[in-house]
């Protein structure tokens, strides 16, 4: 509409001055100041309208540089964002990492580092695959451990990768003992499914073994699986049952289950 009566308004001009040029001066300085005081309302609306136009014009390129700016402003923050989190996870995992080197120096047991790569959906705190296998001299039933304590064992091994059955799991059953009291028993999983604690329960306690709360336990040694002496965790309170000549006590690992990324397998 308003690029309509611009141009309305451009042929009336025109036309006005072609009028001028074929009068006489007499008559044109007459029509020329006739014309300028009917067209001067079209002459300023034309004006205005030019620079209404111009001025949207240029906020609108404005804007446009405006918006391209924020645009890169964003990306620019959330590449510093993402550089920033792999620099922490490098940070973190080279800790990690010097830590371990520290703790395979200092055993006397020839160990292989494994990294876990995946977990059971199904039975999340039961089982963990690790990226070592019989390749590496990774077999069924060797002793997984990091530097804060007992993860479980190996149960199967292919080439390449290795099964690990958990403390936490029921079925894997680890010889141990109180170790400031001495007194023995039997480790074994108390996970009750999704939703619950993570945790092992000591079996086998004698009724009248005088232990308390915050006792660590370790391995004992026997059955040829768990060397002795390694750290499986720490009783959460005194003995909580007991039925005929033993009692029981909750115990939780040492080894966080939840946030295992990196491993040792016991090889000898």
């Amino acid at each position: 509409m308003l690029q309509r009566r611009y141009l309305v308004a451009l042929g009336l001009i025109i036309l006005s001055l072609l009028l001028y040029f074929a009068m006489p001066a007499g008559p044109s300085l007459t029509l020329k100041m006739f014309a300028t005081r009917i067209f001067s309302p079209v002459l300023r609306l034309g004006t205005a309208l030019r620079a209404s136009w111009d001025g949207a014009r240029h906020e609108l390129q404005s804007r446009g540089v405006m918006l391209e700016e924020n645009r890169q402003l964003r990306e620019k923050l959330a590449l510093q964002m993402q550089e920033g989190l792999r620099a922490q996870e490098l940070e973190d995992e080279n800790r990690r990492l010097r830590e371990m080197v520290g703790f395979r120096k200092a055993s006397p047991t020839r160990l292989c580092a494994a990294r876990v790569i995946g977990r059971d959906t199904s039975s999340w705190w039961k089982t963990v695959f690790i990226d070592a296998g019989s390749d590496q001299g990774v077999q069924p039933n060797r002793a997984v451990i990091t530097p804060a304590g007992l993860v479980g064992k190996t149960v199967s091994a292919t080439r390449t990768s290795a099964c690990v059955l958990l403390i936490v799991d029921p079925n894997c059953k680890v010889a141990a003992l109180v170790e400031n009291t001495r007194d023995p028993g039997i480790v074994e999983g108390a996970f009750t499914g999704l939703g619950g604690d993570a945790v092992c329960r000591l079996d086998f306690i004698n009724r009248d073994a005088k232990i308390a709360g915050g006792s660590t336990v370790i391995t004992s040694g026997l059955g040829g699986v768990f060397p002795k002496g390694i750290r499986v965790g720490s009783l959460e309170q005194a003995p909580v049952s007991e039925s005929g000549l033993y009692k029981s006590a909750r115990v939780r690992p040492s080894a966080d289950m939840e946030r295992l990324e990196e491993v040792f397998v016991i090889l000898n």
